[in-house]
């Protein structure tokens, strides 16, 4: 029977049973609504709090919004992204072994295979951030046997990417763009890879297609002005860097806020300086 059906016949019940609750006496069809609507706030108690944590998460809020997540997690009827969610957000404020704890527990009851990879995804990451690279990159490599998307894919190709083994990388960032090459972290990849290879004019051809996607992140900007500036675009370049002071790091970065205040402060005085000739 298909699910909406399934969800018709249960809210036609409900209805049957108030409606004779109300036909036996006034009270007891109040008292039917009361305990549905308590029922209805108890059962939704998590999705609840998740939607509260985004609201915060949304103002810049982080630790508000890791409040919140907890009280999700450890309700009785959390859902499983509810704990995907809460392992996300331990990473971003270090909390990485918590986040590890949290992620295997979800997989040791999970049974639905794209909880289960987004999972697997995303202890891959907690891996990385403790140190444990080579794990991370299995990880995901095994996830990409049976479930690859583009989001494991962009994953992967950056941990290739930040493993320093430039050529190996590239091979597989380039198989990933032929995969999608309309994906933003996948284009992103391919343009850092490009740049760190000093392939500059195919790295700046990259990121203005990464630029046409306004990426979120610090970093694209960074080494999208790191390549202006290598060829000799610098008024371009201190632009770029300029827009990547005003953003927040990725989870998992190669650089610091520190190199970029320094790359937009030499490029600012070399440009202030040409334009006073």
């Amino acid at each position: 029977m298909p699910q909406i059906v399934k969800v018709l016949l249960i809210l036609a019940g409900v209805f049957i049973v108030i409606v004779i609750g109300f036909q036996v006496h006034w009270l007891l069809g109040i008292g039917l609504i009361a305990g549905l609507l308590i029922y209805l706030i108890y059962a939704n108690l998590s999705t609840w709090y998740v939607l509260r944590g985004n609201a915060v998460y949304a103002q810049g809020d982080l630790d508000k919004a890791l409040a919140f997540l907890e009280k999700a997690y450890k309700s009785k009827n959390a859902n499983p992204q509810h704990h995907i969610q809460y392992a996300f957000l331990l990473m971003k404020v270090g909390e990485q072994e918590k986040a590890e704890k949290v992620l295997q527990k979800l997989l040791q009851v999970a049974t639905s295979t794209d909880v289960r990879m987004q999972a697997k995804s995303n202890l891959a990451t907690a891996y990385w951030l403790l140190n444990r690279q080579d794990e991370a990159i299995r990880l995901l490599e095994e996830i990409c046997q049976d479930y690859k998307t583009v989001t494991v894919v962009g994953n992967l190709g950056y941990f290739k990417l930040l493993k320093g083994d430039l050529e190996t990388a590239l091979a597989f960032n380039e198989e990933a763009y032929e995969y999608d090459d309309n994906d933003l972290t996948i284009t992103d990849n391919l343009a850092q890879n490009y740049y760190m290879l000093g392939r500059l004019d195919e790295a700046a051809r990259m990121y203005e297609k990464v630029m046409a996607k306004s990426p979120r992140y610090a970093d694209s900007y960074y080494y999208y002005a790191k390549t202006l500036e290598g060829l000799g675009r610098n008024e371009e370049a201190a632009e770029q860097a300029g827009l990547a002071s005003e953003r927040t790091l990725a989870l998992v970065t190669s650089i610091t806020k520190s190199e970029i205040d320094q790359l937009k402060d030499k490029l600012a005085t070399e440009t202030d300086a040409l334009e006073k000739i």
